[in-house]
């Protein structure tokens, strides 16, 4: 199939999915809307279009631009209301392309997409994020955070707030940990001068900077002038730091897990 009939079928989906949700009078259009074996020409025409548009990244990865809502909204002519209604749409295709293992957002807010091609029988990647995990536990895994196994998460954790205070002690600071007072940061770094740190730590076992934060910790990163975010990447290998000033963290937070409560 050319681009130009690629393109052309995918026009004649994604207007037959935003016809379903007015038929069922719902705004937003996510992939149920649509029959079996349209969300498999859907999902081939994403993964096609992401891999033509792919550079070479790593490890048989290829980064693509990933700007999907930019070329539908281009092709239906649509406006910003009908944008916001193909975002489940998008959403879900990217979901289902990572459980297949051919691709994966490399942050929840990036535009960036990582893909690759098809060859027969893949290790499905596991990030922040993917069902599969079901733990409720912080993890640390090749993907950056997400939920998985808690003591592997605690060496992390014991290995990033080391590197941390090893540099500020270094760096003249007096630290102390202060984890166990439930206040929303972990070490507390005071200078001669007067000058007060308050440091969110965060180590993840692989070069992603992708974190878990709580609601206490984002709750303090928005309100709380002296907390910073300190994420070690690579933590037990070769550990090295970054640091995030609160305004970055709060407005790069995104939600991806709810609590519901149906107790009476």
């Amino acid at each position: 199939m050319s681009s130009h009939d690629s393109n052309a079928r995918l026009v004649d989906l994604i207007r037959a999915g935003l016809s379903r949700a007015d038929q069922l009078g719902r705004a937003r259009v996510p992939l149920k809307h649509y029959p079996a074996e349209e969300q498999e020409e859907l999902l081939t025409l994403l993964h096609a279009y992401l891999w033509d548009t792919a550079a070479p990244y790593d490890d048989g990865w290829h980064r693509s631009p990933g700007n999907i809502m930019t070329l539908w909204a281009e092709l239906l002519e649509i406006g910003t209301e009908t944008r916001h209604r193909l975002i489940p749409l998008r959403t879900d295709l990217v979901k289902v392309l990572t459980q297949r293992g051919l691709g994966y957002r490399t942050h929840p807010r990036s535009v960036p997409v990582l893909v690759r091609e098809y060859s027969g029988p893949i290790e499905t990647p596991v990030h922040p994020g993917d069902p599969r995990e079901t733990s409720s536990t912080i993890a640390v895994g090749a993907w950056g955070a997400g939920f998985g196994d808690a003591a592997t998460n605690r060496k992390v954790e014991l290995a990033a707030e080391a590197a941390v205070q090893h540099h500020y002690e270094a760096a003249g600071w007096d630290v102390t940990r202060v984890a166990h007072l439930k206040c929303g940061w972990d070490l507390t770094a005071i200078r001669n001068d007067g000058q007060e740190r308050h440091i969110e730590v965060k180590g993840v076992s692989s070069s992603m900077p992708s974190v878990l934060l709580t609601r206490n910790e984002l709750r303090t990163a928005e309100t709380h002038t002296a907390w910073l975010l300190a994420v070690v990447t690579n933590a037990l290998t070769d550990p090295t730091l970054a640091e995030y000033d609160r305004k970055t963290v709060a407005a790069a937070a995104d939600p991806t897990v709810y609590r519901v409560n149906l107790a009476p």
